[in-house]
């Protein structure tokens, strides 16, 4: 099995905390006010570190969900078909 995913899912981490710091940065230039900027400065950031996140997980998942893909259609093998249930 590759270790590829697994290190990719590691620099996840890294790569959102990036992401998280260079949005807080531009959007405290942007000099917005008040509450809008408390409520932006909040969202944004984390949503942008999220986004950042996405691409290094994405191949973690999919190795995951096709290992539980194979075990469901073994255990469907391992069972006897019942003609009257379908």
């Amino acid at each position: 099995m590759s270790s590829r995913p697994a290190i990719l899912a590691i620099l996840a981490l890294p790569a959102g905390l990036i992401g998280y710091v260079l949005a807080t940065s531009v959007l405290s230039g942007l000099g917005l006010r008040g509450g809008v900027q408390e409520i932006v400065l909040l969202f944004v950031p984390l949503f942008v570190a999220g986004l950042c996140m996405v691409p290094f997980l994405v191949p973690l998942l999919d190795r995951m969900a096709k290992r539980d893909l194979e075990a469901h259609r073994a255990q469907q093998d391992r069972e006897p078909v019942d003609d009257d249930k379908r």
